[in-house]
């Protein structure tokens, strides 16, 4: 873990990450973006302090992720340099395949979750990225827990944990880790699960667990009666 590293090297590696498929900015792009009320010299050296920052915390600690030219900023990835944002980006854009077990342990949630606020322009883009990548880890995690899947249980119950952490109105999450507890006869876990499941639907949304959520419980707990 890198320690001292600024904002703005998160802000900007984001921004470069998530912005185009090239992973190149313009320097008065990223300037406006961050500074959108400063006349445009001083935006422009307001980056320029933010560069010196971040080619300092790369060099102390010999690496590097973001290169500048005079006119644009890209990312440059030095060897050995592990980025799981841009894993995601390129799970996105289609050049890799994540499997939902390691969507499950990659998407760490919201980005830059623990940063204080920018501009209104960088939050803006910000929520709308956020919203994106929680679609597609949602979705993804998703698939190791549909029936007719060859994942393992240990696979199914790994991603079923995920995807409440994620999302805690997901019943087919429910119904993975209620058939994970009764396989090890944990029956009072069963009724617990359900129980938490029907409690949260009746209390946030005013409705009963559906059907099939109810005949699974029904049937897994007809087993020690």
């Amino acid at each position: 873990m890198v320690q001292g590293v600024p904002a703005s090297f998160f802000r900007i590696a984001a921004y470069l990450i998530l912005s185009t498929p090239e992973q190149v900015q313009a320097r008065s792009q990223l300037a406006a973006l961050f500074w959108p009320n400063a006349d445009d010299g001083k935006a422009a050296a307001n980056l320029r302090q933010s560069l010196a920052r971040i080619r300092h915390v790369q060099d102390e600690h010999d690496f590097v992720l973001i290169e500048a030219s005079n006119s644009t900023l890209h990312l440059a990835p030095s060897a050995g340099v592990y980025c799981d944002l841009i894993e995601m980006a390129r799970h996105i854009e289609g050049e890799t395949r994540l499997t939902p077990l390691q969507l499950a342990r990659i998407y760490g949630g919201e980005l830059l979750a623990n940063q204080d606020p920018s501009s209104e322009e960088f939050e803006d883009w910000l929520s709308s990225r956020r919203n994106e990548l929680l679609l597609h880890a949602v979705d993804g995690i998703a698939e190791g827990i549909r029936p007719g899947t060859d994942h393992s249980q240990a696979e199914r119950s790994i991603c079923a944990r995920r995807l409440l952490e994620l999302d805690p109105y997901r019943e087919d999450a429910v119904c993975v880790l209620m058939e994970e507890a009764a396989e090890r006869r944990h029956y009072a876990r069963v009724s617990e699960l359900y129980a938490s499941m029907h409690s949260l639907l009746a209390n946030e949304l005013g409705v009963e667990p559906s059907p099939e959520t109810r005949a699974l419980y029904v049937n897994l707990m007809d087993t020690v009666r």
